[in-house]
């Protein structure tokens, strides 16, 4: 009686078939289990329900910039005055961004925060009563747009991820479609979280302003501080004069082996035509 050697290959051909159907709908599992992340999701209804911008703030960004004048022997103080006042106000949610503190011949200070709006006046306020407000700036600007693609985009992409799901379900059994949609789980996944990092820093710049303080003490210099500087610059400002000296008598020298013999020609010339 013939024997098919085929025969055990079409019985096992299922099971391989079931294992790999299974393996690929563990790596589908993990792609939708990172669809279902509370980021994507809560980022995405957050744009939905309010439009991709706070209805107390609207969709405007803005920044303050502030310039105070300051005594040199209190720069280091009233600095860290304002950085102590924002850190401990959590209720506004201050939060620094960059301190800089510079002393020597150009002593400055700068620090760059992010605080609630309405906040902001009462922080100015404080800064400028530590010294003499000499500059004060503020720009806005509308990220209606920004906002609006942002949301158009969560929305496409949250629509084709859906799309994709329910394909995947019916491409159960089709090994190689499984594998295609698959994979372009993974990257519109990753596209949509990209997006909703987007929007949650969209929402971040039209609820909270920036402020930058920067510390100068342009007319609030020490008194002895110029001629400490002068008398510490004396011997480089010295070397540079007479650099600058022997500099002048290399290029004149040159110059003489022309001039005074002119000078006696001249002399000659004119002794002369008076006779």
């Amino acid at each position: 009686m013939p024997v098919d050697a085929n025969r055990p290959a079409d019985r096992y051909s299922p099971i391989i078939r079931a294992l790999l159907v299974a393996f690929i709908a563990i790596i589908a599992g993990s792609a939708c289990s990172r669809n279902d992340s509370p980021p994507a999701a809560g980022v995405a209804l957050k744009i939905s329900q309010r439009g991709g911008a706070s209805p107390e703030h609207g969709t405007l960004s803005r920044e303050h910039s502030v310039v105070v004048d300051v005594p040199e022997t209190e720069l280091a103080t009233r600095f860290r005055r304002v950085a102590d006042r924002c850190t401990g106000d959590s209720a506004h949610h201050c939060t620094i961004l960059q301190s800089d503190l510079s002393s020597g011949q150009s002593p400055s200070g700068l620090i760059k925060l992010r605080i609630e709006p309405g906040a902001v006046e009462d922080l100015i306020t404080f800064a400028s009563g530590l010294g003499k407000l000499e500059h004060r700036s503020t720009t806005v600007e509308d990220l209606a747009d920004s906002i609006q693609d942002t949301q158009s985009r969560v929305e496409m992409l949250t629509n084709y991820r859906k799309q994709l799901l329910e394909l995947q379900a019916k491409a159960a059994t089709n090994i190689d479609a499984a594998i295609k949609i698959a994979s372009e789980l993974s990257t519109v996944q990753s596209n949509l979280e990209h997006a909703a990092g987007e929007a949650a820093y969209q929402t971040k710049r039209v609820t909270t302003d920036i402020v930058t303080i920067s510390f100068a003490v342009a007319e609030q210099r020490a008194f002895w501080r110029p001629i400490r500087e002068a008398a510490r610059d004396f011997l480089g400002n010295l070397s540079n004069g007479m650099s600058q000296a022997i500099t002048a008598i290399a290029y004149i020298v040159p110059w003489l082996f022309v001039v005074v013999p002119g000078l006696y020609l001249v002399r000659f010339l004119w002794r002369r035509r008076g006779r």
